[in-house]
């Protein structure tokens, strides 16, 4: 099958679904942390473009996972009313990629701690999208928690220059990994890891699961929005 098929079978595949695209300028941001998570929390297609991502790809964390570059929709796809799109290196642009940010009823832009490189990028590329798709989702990855609210407060001012962001909320999702590493190697969602944990562990990743709660809460809030629709 060549890629005009394949993208024409991809884009038709996910017609009249709710479509959540992780967006991001750079690598280690979080991107794919929030969107395998998400995929795994809702039990809904994930589809990617890159195999070999440290989470995604080649580790075999989640079943419904979908290579756009050899895409196979089968009945898992064809049931679900919500998908997550998660491309590496997706701003070097296609028209694929452009239609598909088009569709997208929700696209989530991670951000990490550094105010220029993280912060400006991540406005930048927000900015850039804006024309495109106005359903944006601003997310503070992988900060520890005692510096979490501190970064959000640096994030908020640098977006208060961009009139079109500067009433979006930010949220925040503080520093785990255990929690990830652990769902990546036991096939876990990150709420089922954290309640697995003892006891005495639930209090230490406790701010990680009420920031990951509070994003799903969220995600759900607009998925539930557009089925009513």
């Amino acid at each position: 099958m060549n890629f005009f098929t394949l993208n024409r079978t991809l884009l038709n595949s996910l017609e009249g679904k709710f479509i959540i695209f992780g967006a991001g300028y750079k690598g280690g941001i979080g991107k794919s942390v929030l969107a395998l998570g998400l995929a795994k929390e809702f039990s809904i297609p994930y589809i990617t473009n890159d195999q070999g991502s440290a989470i995604s790809g080649n580790v075999k964390f989640y079943d419904h996972t979908y290579l756009t570059y050899d895409f196979k929709p089968d009945q898992k796809l064809k049931e679900s009313s919500v998908v997550i799109i998660d491309l590496a290196g997706c701003f070097v642009l296609d028209k694929t990629i452009l239609k598909l940010i088009q569709k997208s009823n929700l696209i989530i832009l991670p951000t990490g701690e550094n105010p220029y490189l993280d912060h400006t990028g991540c406005l930048i590329t927000a900015d850039n999208l804006y024309e495109l798709n106005k359903n944006l989702m601003f997310i503070c990855t992988g900060i520890d928690e005692d510096k979490l609210k501190d970064t959000i407060f640096s994030f908020n001012r640098t977006k208060s220059k961009y009139p079109n962001f500067e009433k979006l909320k930010v949220f925040g999702l503080s520093k785990c990994n255990k929690i990830i590493h652990d769902s990546i190697g036991k096939k876990r969602s990150y709420i089922r890891t954290y309640l697995a944990l003892e006891e005495d562990q639930k209090n230490t990743y406790k701010p990680f699961i009420k920031d990951w709660s509070k994003i799903i809460k969220e995600v759900n809030a607009r998925i539930e929005n557009f089925k009513s629709s």
